[in-house]
């Protein structure tokens, strides 16, 4: 039996950019993943998802978002095409702004940090962004420095990168436990009986964590949201420059979306509570 000295399973987003960076430092690395890549349930496999340091007054975390950025647009000139696009996320309330809010919180932080920020009223609004109701959203701010990746084509990107560094991938290789000794962990047992040993383990099964680590469900779950793909009648409306990704009052009532995409497709998402589910459930409604 080879042995492993370090094992990533799930080979989404988090995953395969785990198994690069121990790569990177020097490890032999095994991405152990059902597939097939970008797997179809896996929340990184998407048409979008936001790229923000807004994030109301934590300081660290907006510090992790800078950070962050910086490295998606290093990908951009890596993989030789754009797949983060830095368009803007435009923040509105259907109220005035005030201390205490995410958007005023959010807003403070980021002028602090020197980060391109602008106040937006319903005048503005009705002039730059015509698809939107000036009326019902009289205040709220730009963020130009946010933009959203093509999640999807990003997995798929990296699992080809994780490769040509010579990381073992191990598609169709199905997580069943961990394989223990005494309070230690030795490696992995699949779901055909298969060991795999190494000095660590790092678990990146997203949704699946609660199922993949029992001991987990007293305090994770998965959820489902609802989320709708559009073809709008007026594209023209709904361009980068005219609809920048957005959050609409999202700290109370939770929704955002994206602008038109390479395919026409505008996405707005609702992030709430959601419903409890099984990622791996056929309880799906799509129209």
């Amino acid at each position: 039996m080879k042995m492993q000295k370090a094992i990533v399973v799930g080979a989404g987003i988090n995953g395969v950019v785990a198994a690069i960076e121990l790569r990177k430092r020097g490890h032999e690395v095994a991405l152990v993943d059902p597939g097939p890549l970008p797997h179809p349930l896996a929340a990184s496999t998407d048409i979008s998802k936001a790229v923000r340091a807004a994030y109301g007054g934590d300081e660290d975390y907006t510090a992790l978002a800078e950070q962050s950025r910086e490295i998606w647009r290093q990908w951009n000139v890596k993989f030789g095409v754009e797949l983060y696009h830095e368009i803007g996320f435009l923040f509105m309330r259907q109220r005035p702004i005030q201390p205490g809010d995410f958007e005023y919180e959010s807003f403070t932080l980021l002028e602090q940090r020197g980060h391109r920020v602008e106040r937006i009223d319903s005048r503005q609004l009705r002039e730059r962004y015509p698809a939107w109701n000036s009326e019902r959203y009289p205040d709220g701010f730009l963020d130009l420095e946010a933009g959203y990746a093509e999640s999807g084509r990003v997995v798929a990107a990296l699992v080809q990168w994780a490769k040509s560094l010579g990381v073992e991938l191990r598609e169709n290789a199905k997580f069943r436990d961990l394989d223990e000794a005494g309070d230690r962990i030795k490696g992995i047992v699949l779901e055909d009986g298969e060991k795999i040993a190494a000095a660590a383990v790092v678990m990146a099964v997203g949704a699946w964590t609660p199922y993949a680590l029992p001991f987990t469900r007293n305090f994770l779950r998965a959820s489902g949201q609802p989320v709708f793909h559009l073809k709008p009648k007026q594209p023209e409306l709904f361009t980068p420059e005219r609809f920048p990704i957005f959050g609409a009052d999202i700290s109370t009532t939770g929704y955002y979306g994206f602008p038109l995409n390479r395919d026409g497709v505008v996405k707005i998402a609702n992030h709430g509570p959601g419903r409890e589910m099984s990622p791996n459930s056929s309880d799906r409604v799509v129209t």
